[in-house]
């Protein structure tokens, strides 16, 4: 295992038992058995480490999504396997990184898939106005949840699981058909 991946591991592994803002470079190099010359080598502070993280983070299931379902779910499935990271993120001054990430990353699958399906019968521009649009609300619900200081995995499971379906059973058609109302 390279140095570098030492400090992801061992610093997505701290932050399931406290906030990044309790975590230092310090801590972080005994966890992992390096120096801090080392750390310092690799990252300028700890927010470029979680910032390569971020950057990094791959999503199973996500490269062979092929609904708009199946690119939900994998985000669902990720967030609930990464929970306690994800919330730490969240009550640090790094949150947007984690906006960005569900944003870049659901965008850069759901037009491809929707493209492929064409089940919305929309031109090339419009179908970009709607994965924007979807992946921002998506992007800004997960941001929503985590940001909720009282979330625990469970109430986050039973909620986003019904925010998915719902998204995609009302919110998905409804932007599709606003898209194609506003080129008209």
């Amino acid at each position: 295992m390279t140095t570098e991946a030492k400090f992801k591991y061992a610093l997505k592994d701290m932050m399931k038992e406290r906030p990044l803002s309790d975590i230092n470079v310090t801590a972080l190099c005994k966890k992992c058995g390096c120096h801090r010359q080392t750390f310092y080598y690799h990252y300028q502070d700890i927010y470029d480490l979680l910032a390569a993280i971020i950057l990094n983070e791959e999503v199973d299931g996500l490269s062979e999504a092929e609904t708009p379902r199946d690119i939900l779910y994998s985000f669902f499935s990720y967030a609930q396997h990464n929970f306690d990271f994800l919330k730490s993120i969240y009550f640090s001054a790094a949150h947007e990184l984690v906006d960005d990430f569900f944003y870049s990353k659901i965008i850069s699958r759901l037009l491809p898939v929707l493209l492929k399906e064409k089940k919305y019968d929309l031109k090339l521009e419009e179908y970009r106005v709607l994965s924007r649009r979807f992946a921002h609300f998506i992007a800004d619900e997960y941001s929503y949840a985590f940001k909720n200081g009282d979330l625990d995995a469970e109430t986050f499971t039973k909620n986003m699981k019904r925010f998915t379906d719902l998204s995609l059973r009302y919110v998905l058609p409804a932007l599709a058909e606003a898209a194609r109302s506003e080129n008209a």
